[in-house]
Protein backbone atom coordinates (compact mmCIF):
# COMPACT_ATOMS: atom_id res chain seq x y z
CA UNK A 1 0.00 0.00 0.00
CA UNK A 2 1.32 3.46 -0.91
CA UNK A 3 2.37 5.88 1.82
CA UNK A 4 -0.01 8.83 2.38
CA UNK A 5 2.31 11.14 0.41
CA UNK A 6 2.60 8.70 -2.52
CA UNK A 7 -1.15 8.14 -2.52
CA UNK A 8 -1.91 11.87 -2.64
CA UNK A 9 0.57 12.42 -5.47
CA UNK A 10 -0.96 9.62 -7.56
CA UNK A 11 -4.51 10.80 -6.94
CA UNK A 12 -3.65 14.36 -7.95
CA UNK A 13 -1.93 13.09 -11.11
CA UNK A 14 -4.99 11.02 -12.10
CA UNK A 15 -7.33 13.96 -11.47
CA UNK A 16 -5.44 16.37 -13.71
CA UNK A 17 -3.77 14.19 -16.33
CA UNK A 18 -4.95 13.74 -19.94
CA UNK A 19 -2.58 10.83 -20.39
CA UNK A 20 -5.00 7.92 -20.77
CA UNK A 21 -2.17 5.44 -21.32
CA UNK A 22 -0.60 6.33 -17.96
CA UNK A 23 -3.97 6.27 -16.16
CA UNK A 24 -4.71 2.82 -17.63
CA UNK A 25 -1.29 1.62 -16.50
CA UNK A 26 -2.02 2.81 -12.94
CA UNK A 27 -5.50 1.24 -12.99
CA UNK A 28 -4.11 -2.11 -14.12
CA UNK A 29 -0.78 -2.32 -12.29
CA UNK A 30 -0.55 -0.09 -9.21
CA UNK A 31 0.11 -2.06 -6.03
CA UNK A 32 -2.41 0.00 -4.02
CA UNK A 33 -5.96 -1.09 -4.89
CA UNK A 34 -7.35 2.21 -3.59
CA UNK A 35 -5.32 4.00 -6.26
CA UNK A 36 -6.39 1.49 -8.94
CA UNK A 37 -10.03 1.98 -7.98
CA UNK A 38 -9.70 5.77 -8.22
CA UNK A 39 -7.98 5.53 -11.61
CA UNK A 40 -10.75 3.32 -13.06
CA UNK A 41 -13.21 6.22 -12.83
CA UNK A 42 -11.01 8.21 -15.27
CA UNK A 43 -10.67 5.52 -17.95
CA UNK A 44 -12.52 6.22 -21.18
CA UNK A 45 -11.98 2.96 -23.08
CA UNK A 46 -14.67 0.35 -22.36
CA UNK A 47 -12.51 -2.59 -23.50
CA UNK A 48 -9.94 -1.66 -20.88
CA UNK A 49 -12.69 -1.41 -18.26
CA UNK A 50 -13.94 -4.87 -19.25
CA UNK A 51 -10.43 -6.26 -18.87
CA UNK A 52 -10.14 -4.74 -15.37
CA UNK A 53 -13.55 -6.06 -14.39
CA UNK A 54 -12.52 -9.58 -15.38
CA UNK A 55 -8.96 -9.59 -14.08
CA UNK A 56 -8.54 -7.32 -11.03
CA UNK A 57 -8.36 -9.44 -7.86
CA UNK A 58 -10.02 -6.78 -5.69
CA UNK A 59 -13.81 -6.72 -5.81
CA UNK A 60 -14.08 -2.96 -5.24
CA UNK A 61 -11.90 -2.27 -8.31
CA UNK A 62 -13.87 -4.70 -10.50
CA UNK A 63 -17.18 -3.24 -9.39
CA UNK A 64 -15.93 0.30 -10.08
CA UNK A 65 -15.03 -0.80 -13.60
CA UNK A 66 -18.46 -2.36 -14.05
CA UNK A 67 -20.10 0.92 -13.09
CA UNK A 68 -18.30 2.67 -16.00
CA UNK A 69 -19.32 0.10 -18.65
CA UNK A 70 -22.39 0.73 -20.82
CA UNK A 71 -22.24 -2.35 -23.07
CA UNK A 72 -25.48 -4.00 -21.98
CA UNK A 73 -24.64 -7.35 -23.63
CA UNK A 74 -21.38 -7.48 -21.70
CA UNK A 75 -23.13 -6.52 -18.44
CA UNK A 76 -25.81 -9.14 -18.98
CA UNK A 77 -23.16 -11.78 -19.59
CA UNK A 78 -21.27 -10.69 -16.46
CA UNK A 79 -24.48 -10.87 -14.45
CA UNK A 80 -25.07 -14.45 -15.60
CA UNK A 81 -21.59 -15.91 -15.98
CA UNK A 82 -18.93 -14.03 -13.99
CA UNK A 83 -17.37 -16.56 -11.57
CA UNK A 84 -17.43 -14.09 -8.67
CA UNK A 85 -20.72 -13.61 -6.83
CA UNK A 86 -19.91 -10.01 -5.83
CA UNK A 87 -19.60 -9.05 -9.50
CA UNK A 88 -22.82 -10.83 -10.46
CA UNK A 89 -24.64 -9.18 -7.55
CA UNK A 90 -23.36 -5.67 -8.26
CA UNK A 91 -24.12 -6.02 -11.97
CA UNK A 92 -27.65 -7.27 -11.37
CA UNK A 93 -28.25 -4.41 -8.92
CA UNK A 94 -27.06 -1.86 -11.47
CA UNK A 95 -29.14 -3.33 -14.30
CA UNK A 96 -32.30 -3.30 -12.19
CA UNK A 97 -31.72 0.05 -10.43
CA UNK A 98 -30.88 1.92 -13.63
CA UNK A 99 -33.51 0.15 -15.81
CA UNK A 100 -30.91 -0.75 -18.43
CA UNK A 101 -33.14 -3.42 -20.02
CA UNK A 102 -36.63 -3.48 -21.45
CA UNK A 103 -39.21 -5.11 -19.18
CA UNK A 104 -39.26 -8.21 -21.39
CA UNK A 105 -35.46 -8.57 -21.44
CA UNK A 106 -35.23 -7.89 -17.72
CA UNK A 107 -37.82 -10.57 -17.02
CA UNK A 108 -35.78 -13.07 -19.06
CA UNK A 109 -32.56 -12.11 -17.24
CA UNK A 110 -34.20 -12.45 -13.83
CA UNK A 111 -35.58 -15.86 -14.78
CA UNK A 112 -32.10 -17.07 -15.79
CA UNK A 113 -30.56 -15.73 -12.58
CA UNK A 114 -33.26 -17.30 -10.42
CA UNK A 115 -32.86 -20.69 -12.09
CA UNK A 116 -29.08 -20.86 -12.46
CA UNK A 117 -27.24 -18.64 -9.97
CA UNK A 118 -25.69 -20.69 -7.11
CA UNK A 119 -25.74 -17.72 -4.71
CA UNK A 120 -28.99 -17.64 -2.72
CA UNK A 121 -28.77 -13.92 -1.97
CA UNK A 122 -28.58 -13.13 -5.69
CA UNK A 123 -31.48 -15.48 -6.38
CA UNK A 124 -33.48 -13.72 -3.66
CA UNK A 125 -32.74 -10.34 -5.24
CA UNK A 126 -33.97 -11.62 -8.61
CA UNK A 127 -37.13 -13.24 -7.24
CA UNK A 128 -38.03 -10.12 -5.22
CA UNK A 129 -37.90 -7.88 -8.28
CA UNK A 130 -41.31 -6.74 -9.54
CA UNK A 131 -40.37 -7.76 -13.10
CA UNK A 132 -39.85 -11.37 -12.02
CA UNK A 133 -43.20 -13.02 -12.59
CA UNK A 134 -42.75 -16.21 -14.62
CA UNK A 135 -45.40 -18.62 -13.26
CA UNK A 136 -43.36 -21.71 -14.18
CA UNK A 137 -40.17 -20.47 -12.51
CA UNK A 138 -42.07 -19.24 -9.44
CA UNK A 139 -43.69 -22.64 -8.99
CA UNK A 140 -40.38 -24.43 -9.54
CA UNK A 141 -38.64 -22.29 -6.90
CA UNK A 142 -41.56 -22.67 -4.49
CA UNK A 143 -41.49 -26.45 -4.88
CA UNK A 144 -37.78 -27.21 -4.91
CA UNK A 145 -35.90 -24.16 -3.60
CA UNK A 146 -33.48 -24.75 -0.74
CA UNK A 147 -33.85 -21.35 0.93
CA UNK A 148 -37.16 -20.93 2.76
CA UNK A 149 -37.18 -17.14 2.46
CA UNK A 150 -36.86 -17.38 -1.32
CA UNK A 151 -39.62 -20.00 -1.44
CA UNK A 152 -41.87 -17.66 0.55
CA UNK A 153 -41.26 -14.79 -1.86
CA UNK A 154 -42.05 -17.07 -4.80
CA UNK A 155 -45.29 -18.27 -3.20
CA UNK A 156 -46.36 -14.70 -2.46
CA UNK A 157 -46.26 -14.05 -6.23
CA UNK A 158 -48.12 -17.17 -7.40
CA UNK A 159 -51.61 -16.47 -8.73
CA UNK A 160 -52.79 -20.03 -9.47
CA UNK A 161 -55.20 -20.91 -6.64
CA UNK A 162 -54.86 -24.66 -7.22
CA UNK A 163 -51.08 -24.46 -6.75
CA UNK A 164 -51.51 -22.26 -3.68
CA UNK A 165 -54.03 -24.71 -2.22
CA UNK A 166 -51.54 -27.54 -2.51
CA UNK A 167 -48.90 -25.53 -0.63
CA UNK A 168 -51.41 -24.37 2.01
CA UNK A 169 -52.56 -27.91 2.75
CA UNK A 170 -49.52 -30.09 2.19
CA UNK A 171 -46.16 -28.34 2.57
CA UNK A 172 -44.08 -29.57 5.50
CA UNK A 173 -42.96 -26.04 6.45
CA UNK A 174 -45.35 -24.07 8.64
CA UNK A 175 -44.07 -20.80 7.14
CA UNK A 176 -44.52 -21.92 3.54
CA UNK A 177 -48.09 -23.00 4.32
CA UNK A 178 -48.68 -19.63 5.97
CA UNK A 179 -47.40 -17.72 2.94
CA UNK A 180 -49.80 -19.63 0.72
CA UNK A 181 -52.69 -18.98 3.13
CA UNK A 182 -51.90 -15.26 3.22
CA UNK A 183 -51.68 -14.99 -0.57
CA UNK A 184 -54.74 -12.92 -1.63
CA UNK A 185 -55.31 -15.29 -4.57
CA UNK A 186 -56.28 -18.12 -2.21
CA UNK A 187 -59.95 -17.44 -1.50
CA UNK A 188 -61.61 -20.88 -1.69
CA UNK A 189 -63.54 -21.27 1.59
CA UNK A 190 -63.40 -25.07 1.36
CA UNK A 191 -59.59 -24.98 1.20
CA UNK A 192 -59.42 -22.47 4.05
CA UNK A 193 -61.74 -24.63 6.12
CA UNK A 194 -59.42 -27.61 5.59
CA UNK A 195 -56.56 -25.46 6.89
CA UNK A 196 -58.65 -24.57 9.93
CA UNK A 197 -59.53 -28.21 10.57
CA UNK A 198 -56.10 -29.76 10.07
CA UNK A 199 -53.18 -27.31 10.27
CA UNK A 200 -51.03 -27.85 13.35
CA UNK A 201 -50.07 -24.18 13.58
CA UNK A 202 -52.34 -21.81 15.54
CA UNK A 203 -51.44 -18.75 13.47
CA UNK A 204 -52.04 -20.53 10.17
CA UNK A 205 -55.49 -21.60 11.33
CA UNK A 206 -56.36 -18.11 12.51
CA UNK A 207 -55.20 -16.45 9.30
CA UNK A 208 -57.38 -18.90 7.40
CA UNK A 209 -60.31 -18.07 9.70
CA UNK A 210 -59.78 -14.37 9.12
CA UNK A 211 -60.11 -14.82 5.35
CA UNK A 212 -63.61 -16.34 5.62
CA UNK A 213 -65.95 -13.36 5.48
CA UNK A 214 -69.23 -15.24 4.95
CA UNK A 215 -71.17 -15.46 8.24
CA UNK A 216 -73.41 -18.31 7.07
CA UNK A 217 -70.41 -20.36 5.98
CA UNK A 218 -68.75 -19.76 9.36
CA UNK A 219 -71.84 -20.89 11.23
CA UNK A 220 -71.90 -24.11 9.22
CA UNK A 221 -68.31 -24.75 10.30
CA UNK A 222 -69.11 -23.97 13.93
CA UNK A 223 -71.92 -26.47 14.05
CA UNK A 224 -69.94 -29.17 12.23
CA UNK A 225 -68.64 -31.58 14.88
CA UNK A 226 -65.40 -32.20 13.03
CA UNK A 227 -64.49 -28.54 13.73
CA UNK A 228 -65.23 -28.66 17.45
CA UNK A 229 -61.52 -28.79 18.33
CA UNK A 230 -61.10 -25.49 16.43
CA UNK A 231 -63.81 -23.45 18.14
CA UNK A 232 -61.24 -21.15 19.74
CA UNK A 233 -59.79 -20.31 16.33
CA UNK A 234 -63.18 -19.81 14.68
CA UNK A 235 -64.50 -17.67 17.51
CA UNK A 236 -61.87 -15.00 16.83
CA UNK A 237 -63.23 -14.26 13.37
CA UNK A 238 -64.49 -10.67 13.46
CA UNK A 239 -67.41 -11.62 11.19
CA UNK A 240 -68.93 -13.71 14.00
CA UNK A 241 -70.66 -10.94 15.95
CA UNK A 242 -73.68 -13.12 16.73
CA UNK A 243 -74.18 -12.78 20.49
CA UNK A 244 -78.00 -12.83 20.43
CA UNK A 245 -78.01 -15.64 17.90
CA UNK A 246 -75.88 -17.88 20.16
CA UNK A 247 -77.95 -17.02 23.22
CA UNK A 248 -81.05 -18.03 21.29
CA UNK A 249 -79.46 -21.35 20.28
CA UNK A 250 -78.57 -22.10 23.91
CA UNK A 251 -82.01 -21.20 25.23
CA UNK A 252 -84.11 -22.89 22.54
CA UNK A 253 -82.16 -25.79 21.04
CA UNK A 254 -82.52 -29.39 22.21
CA UNK A 255 -79.27 -30.33 20.55
CA UNK A 256 -76.56 -30.65 23.22
CA UNK A 257 -73.77 -30.10 20.70
CA UNK A 258 -75.32 -26.84 19.42
CA UNK A 259 -75.63 -25.64 23.03
CA UNK A 260 -72.00 -26.51 23.71
CA UNK A 261 -70.87 -24.51 20.70
CA UNK A 262 -73.03 -21.53 21.60
CA UNK A 263 -71.89 -21.36 25.24
CA UNK A 264 -68.33 -21.40 23.93
CA UNK A 265 -68.97 -18.24 21.91
CA UNK A 266 -71.14 -16.11 24.22
CA UNK A 267 -69.32 -13.09 25.71
CA UNK A 268 -71.96 -11.84 28.17
CA UNK A 269 -70.54 -12.32 31.71
CA UNK A 270 -73.93 -12.30 33.42
CA UNK A 271 -75.31 -14.84 30.98
CA UNK A 272 -72.30 -17.12 31.54
CA UNK A 273 -72.62 -16.77 35.34
CA UNK A 274 -76.20 -18.02 35.07
CA UNK A 275 -75.15 -21.03 32.96
CA UNK A 276 -72.43 -22.02 35.45
CA UNK A 277 -74.81 -21.73 38.40
CA UNK A 278 -77.95 -23.30 36.96
CA UNK A 279 -77.13 -25.57 34.00
CA UNK A 280 -77.72 -29.25 34.80
CA UNK A 281 -75.71 -30.62 31.87
CA UNK A 282 -72.11 -31.06 33.13
CA UNK A 283 -70.61 -30.73 29.64
CA UNK A 284 -72.33 -27.40 29.01
CA UNK A 285 -71.36 -26.06 32.44
CA UNK A 286 -67.77 -27.04 31.70
CA UNK A 287 -67.80 -25.09 28.42
CA UNK A 288 -69.18 -22.03 30.21
CA UNK A 289 -66.37 -22.22 32.80
CA UNK A 290 -63.74 -22.65 30.08
CA UNK A 291 -65.10 -19.63 28.19
CA UNK A 292 -62.51 -16.81 28.35
CA UNK A 293 -65.25 -14.30 29.25
CA UNK A 294 -66.26 -16.17 32.40
CA UNK A 295 -64.19 -14.97 35.36
CA UNK A 296 -66.57 -14.54 38.33
CA UNK A 297 -64.25 -15.18 41.29
CA UNK A 298 -67.03 -15.56 43.87
CA UNK A 299 -68.72 -18.28 41.85
CA UNK A 300 -65.37 -20.01 41.26
CA UNK A 301 -64.44 -19.92 44.95
CA UNK A 302 -67.83 -21.32 45.96
CA UNK A 303 -67.74 -23.89 43.19
CA UNK A 304 -64.60 -25.74 44.25
CA UNK A 305 -65.96 -26.36 47.74
CA UNK A 306 -68.92 -28.37 46.42
CA UNK A 307 -68.01 -29.61 42.93
CA UNK A 308 -67.15 -33.26 42.29
CA UNK A 309 -66.48 -33.29 38.57
CA UNK A 310 -62.68 -33.40 38.03
CA UNK A 311 -62.72 -31.48 34.72
CA UNK A 312 -64.86 -28.66 36.12
CA UNK A 313 -62.61 -28.44 39.18
CA UNK A 314 -59.50 -28.33 37.00
CA UNK A 315 -60.72 -25.43 34.84
CA UNK A 316 -62.24 -23.60 37.79
CA UNK A 317 -58.98 -23.78 39.75
CA UNK A 318 -57.01 -22.59 36.73
CA UNK A 319 -59.01 -19.32 36.89
CA UNK A 320 -58.99 -18.72 40.66
CA UNK A 321 -56.82 -15.79 41.72
CA UNK A 322 -57.36 -15.87 45.49
CA UNK A 323 -54.25 -17.28 47.17
CA UNK A 324 -56.01 -18.41 50.36
CA UNK A 325 -58.59 -20.38 48.38
CA UNK A 326 -55.85 -22.20 46.48
CA UNK A 327 -53.81 -22.91 49.61
CA UNK A 328 -56.86 -24.27 51.39
CA UNK A 329 -57.76 -26.50 48.44
CA UNK A 330 -54.23 -27.94 48.26
CA UNK A 331 -54.10 -28.64 51.99
CA UNK A 332 -57.47 -30.42 51.96
CA UNK A 333 -56.96 -32.30 48.68
CA UNK A 334 -53.24 -33.16 48.75
CA UNK A 335 -52.97 -35.79 46.00
CA UNK A 336 -51.81 -35.98 42.40
CA UNK A 337 -55.20 -35.31 40.82
CA UNK A 338 -55.34 -32.78 37.96
CA UNK A 339 -57.17 -30.13 40.05
CA UNK A 340 -54.63 -30.33 42.88
CA UNK A 341 -51.64 -30.24 40.55
CA UNK A 342 -53.15 -27.21 38.80
CA UNK A 343 -53.71 -25.48 42.15
CA UNK A 344 -50.04 -26.06 43.04
CA UNK A 345 -48.99 -24.45 39.75
CA UNK A 346 -51.12 -21.40 40.47
CA UNK A 347 -50.22 -20.82 44.12
CA UNK A 348 -47.43 -18.45 45.13
CA UNK A 349 -47.04 -19.28 48.87
CA UNK A 350 -43.30 -20.05 49.04
CA UNK A 351 -43.57 -21.68 52.46
CA UNK A 352 -46.20 -24.13 51.24
CA UNK A 353 -44.30 -24.77 48.02
CA UNK A 354 -41.08 -25.54 49.91
CA UNK A 355 -42.97 -28.09 51.99
CA UNK A 356 -44.44 -29.62 48.83
CA UNK A 357 -40.96 -30.06 47.32
CA UNK A 358 -40.37 -32.62 50.09
CA UNK A 359 -43.60 -34.56 49.48
CA UNK A 360 -43.29 -38.28 48.72
CA UNK A 361 -45.22 -37.94 45.44
CA UNK A 362 -42.88 -36.88 42.58
CA UNK A 363 -45.74 -35.26 40.61
CA UNK A 364 -46.47 -32.95 43.54
CA UNK A 365 -42.78 -32.14 43.93
CA UNK A 366 -42.45 -31.46 40.20
CA UNK A 367 -45.35 -28.99 40.12
CA UNK A 368 -44.10 -27.31 43.29
CA UNK A 369 -40.73 -26.73 41.59
CA UNK A 370 -42.50 -25.39 38.50
CA UNK A 371 -44.50 -22.98 40.61
CA UNK A 372 -41.36 -21.76 42.41
CA UNK A 373 -39.65 -21.22 39.05
CA UNK A 374 -42.65 -19.22 37.75
CA UNK A 375 -42.37 -16.90 40.76
CA UNK A 376 -38.60 -16.89 40.59
CA UNK A 377 -36.65 -14.43 42.72
CA UNK A 378 -32.90 -14.41 43.29
CA UNK A 379 -33.18 -15.94 46.75
CA UNK A 380 -35.08 -18.93 45.30
CA UNK A 381 -31.95 -20.10 43.45
CA UNK A 382 -30.63 -21.79 46.58
CA UNK A 383 -33.91 -23.66 47.10
CA UNK A 384 -33.87 -24.89 43.51
CA UNK A 385 -30.18 -25.84 43.69
CA UNK A 386 -30.78 -27.94 46.80
CA UNK A 387 -33.66 -29.72 45.05
CA UNK A 388 -31.52 -30.36 41.97
CA UNK A 389 -28.85 -31.91 44.18
CA UNK A 390 -31.05 -33.92 46.51
CA UNK A 391 -34.22 -35.06 44.73
CA UNK A 392 -34.24 -38.70 43.67
CA UNK A 393 -36.49 -38.08 40.65
CA UNK A 394 -34.67 -37.03 37.44
CA UNK A 395 -37.60 -34.98 36.07
CA UNK A 396 -37.77 -32.98 39.30
CA UNK A 397 -33.99 -32.40 39.24
CA UNK A 398 -34.06 -31.29 35.60
CA UNK A 399 -36.96 -28.92 36.26
CA UNK A 400 -35.13 -27.37 39.22
CA UNK A 401 -31.86 -27.09 37.27
CA UNK A 402 -33.68 -25.45 34.37
CA UNK A 403 -34.98 -22.72 36.69
CA UNK A 404 -31.65 -21.94 38.40
CA UNK A 405 -30.18 -18.67 37.10
CA UNK A 406 -27.11 -18.27 39.34
CA UNK A 407 -23.92 -19.54 37.66
CA UNK A 408 -22.28 -20.50 40.96
CA UNK A 409 -25.25 -22.74 41.78
CA UNK A 410 -25.24 -24.25 38.29
CA UNK A 411 -21.56 -25.17 38.44
CA UNK A 412 -22.14 -26.70 41.86
CA UNK A 413 -24.96 -28.85 40.43
CA UNK A 414 -22.64 -29.91 37.60
CA UNK A 415 -19.92 -30.72 40.14
CA UNK A 416 -21.96 -32.60 42.75
CA UNK A 417 -24.89 -34.29 41.01
CA UNK A 418 -24.36 -37.97 40.15
CA UNK A 419 -26.56 -37.94 37.03
CA UNK A 420 -24.58 -37.02 33.91
CA UNK A 421 -27.68 -35.79 32.06
CA UNK A 422 -28.39 -33.30 34.85
CA UNK A 423 -24.73 -32.29 35.11
CA UNK A 424 -24.55 -31.62 31.35
CA UNK A 425 -27.79 -29.64 31.46
CA UNK A 426 -26.46 -27.49 34.33
CA UNK A 427 -23.27 -26.73 32.41
CA UNK A 428 -25.20 -25.79 29.27
CA UNK A 429 -27.17 -23.22 31.27
CA UNK A 430 -24.06 -21.37 32.44
CA UNK A 431 -23.57 -18.20 30.35
CA UNK A 432 -20.41 -18.39 28.26
CA UNK A 433 -17.83 -16.14 29.89
CA UNK A 434 -15.82 -13.64 27.87
CA UNK A 435 -12.36 -13.52 29.42
CA UNK A 436 -9.20 -14.06 27.44
CA UNK A 437 -5.96 -14.04 29.48
CA UNK A 438 -5.45 -10.39 30.55
CA UNK A 439 -8.34 -9.13 28.43
CA UNK A 440 -11.35 -8.44 30.64
CA UNK A 441 -14.89 -7.64 29.70
CA UNK A 442 -17.32 -8.01 32.59
CA UNK A 443 -21.05 -8.43 32.18
CA UNK A 444 -21.64 -10.49 35.34
CA UNK A 445 -18.44 -10.25 37.29
CA UNK A 446 -19.45 -12.89 39.85
CA UNK A 447 -19.24 -15.68 37.27
CA UNK A 448 -15.61 -14.90 36.48
CA UNK A 449 -14.11 -15.74 39.88
CA UNK A 450 -11.00 -17.92 39.88
CA UNK A 451 -12.96 -20.59 41.80
CA UNK A 452 -15.57 -20.76 39.10
CA UNK A 453 -13.03 -20.84 36.28
CA UNK A 454 -10.93 -23.49 38.02
CA UNK A 455 -13.92 -25.84 38.24
CA UNK A 456 -14.75 -25.25 34.61
CA UNK A 457 -11.14 -25.97 33.64
CA UNK A 458 -11.13 -29.23 35.62
CA UNK A 459 -14.29 -30.34 33.79
CA UNK A 460 -12.63 -29.56 30.46
CA UNK A 461 -9.39 -31.43 31.29
CA UNK A 462 -10.38 -34.25 33.63
CA UNK A 463 -14.06 -35.17 33.11
CA UNK A 464 -14.62 -38.73 31.89
CA UNK A 465 -18.00 -38.05 30.25
CA UNK A 466 -17.47 -36.82 26.66
CA UNK A 467 -20.53 -34.56 26.50
CA UNK A 468 -19.78 -32.82 29.79
CA UNK A 469 -16.13 -32.37 28.85
CA UNK A 470 -17.05 -30.83 25.49
CA UNK A 471 -19.60 -28.46 27.02
CA UNK A 472 -17.00 -27.29 29.54
CA UNK A 473 -14.40 -26.74 26.80
CA UNK A 474 -16.84 -24.57 24.91
CA UNK A 475 -17.48 -22.50 28.05
CA UNK A 476 -13.77 -21.92 28.71
CA UNK A 477 -12.27 -18.44 28.51
CA UNK A 478 -8.67 -19.53 29.18
CA UNK A 479 -6.69 -19.29 25.94
CA UNK A 480 -3.72 -21.21 27.32
CA UNK A 481 -5.86 -24.21 28.29
CA UNK A 482 -7.74 -24.08 25.01
CA UNK A 483 -4.47 -24.02 23.05
CA UNK A 484 -3.28 -27.11 24.94
CA UNK A 485 -6.48 -28.99 24.20
CA UNK A 486 -6.48 -27.84 20.57
CA UNK A 487 -3.09 -29.54 20.06
CA UNK A 488 -4.51 -32.96 20.94
CA UNK A 489 -5.50 -35.37 18.17
CA UNK A 490 -9.06 -36.13 19.26
CA UNK A 491 -12.58 -34.70 19.29
CA UNK A 492 -11.68 -32.39 22.18
CA UNK A 493 -9.29 -30.49 19.91
CA UNK A 494 -12.09 -29.73 17.42
CA UNK A 495 -14.28 -28.31 20.20
CA UNK A 496 -11.35 -26.27 21.55
CA UNK A 497 -10.57 -24.82 18.11
CA UNK A 498 -14.21 -23.85 17.65
CA UNK A 499 -14.21 -22.17 21.05
CA UNK A 500 -11.04 -20.25 20.19
CA UNK A 501 -12.75 -18.98 17.06
CA UNK A 502 -15.77 -17.77 19.03
CA UNK A 503 -13.49 -16.07 21.56
CA UNK A 504 -11.83 -14.21 18.71
CA UNK A 505 -15.25 -13.10 17.44
CA UNK A 506 -16.27 -12.08 20.98
CA UNK A 507 -13.21 -9.90 21.32
CA UNK A 508 -13.84 -8.20 17.98
CA UNK A 509 -17.43 -7.51 19.00
CA UNK A 510 -16.39 -6.22 22.42
CA UNK A 511 -13.76 -3.95 20.86
CA UNK A 512 -16.41 -2.55 18.53
CA UNK A 513 -18.79 -1.98 21.45
CA UNK A 514 -16.10 -0.13 23.40
CA UNK A 515 -15.18 1.98 20.39
CA UNK A 516 -18.83 2.85 19.82
CA UNK A 517 -19.22 3.90 23.47
CA UNK A 518 -16.13 6.12 23.18
CA UNK A 519 -17.47 7.75 20.04
CA UNK A 520 -20.86 8.36 21.66
CA UNK A 521 -19.34 9.78 24.85
CA UNK A 522 -16.96 12.04 22.93
CA UNK A 523 -19.48 13.11 20.35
Amino acid sequence: MASPDEYDVKIEFIKHSDNQEKIVDIAQNDSDWHVRQFAVAYIEDEETLKDILVNDPISSVSIKAMEQINDIDFLTDACLNNPFSHIRLATLTRITDESLLSSEDLSGLLNSVAINDPNEFIVKLAVENNSFNSPEVLISIAESGHDEEIRKIAISKITDEKILSDFALNDSSVFIRREAILNPNLIDFDILSEVIRNDSDEFNRRWACEKINDKDYLLKLLFNKSFYHRLDDLSLNHNLDCEDYFKGIYENSDDEYHCLVSVNLIKDNTFLDNVVLNESDVKIRLEAIKNNYFSNQKILNDLISRENDSDILFYAISKIRDENTLVNYIQTHLNDSRPTLQAILNVGDIGLLRDLTKHSNPKIRLNAVRSISHNLKDDYNVILKDIALADENRDVCLEATGAVTDSYDLIEIADRNDDNEIRAFALKRIPTSRLLDGFLFVRDSDIHSSDFRQKLKSFALEESDDEIRHIAIFKLDDKGTLDRIACLENDDSIVAKNRLNTLFEDIKRIDNERLLKKLISSG
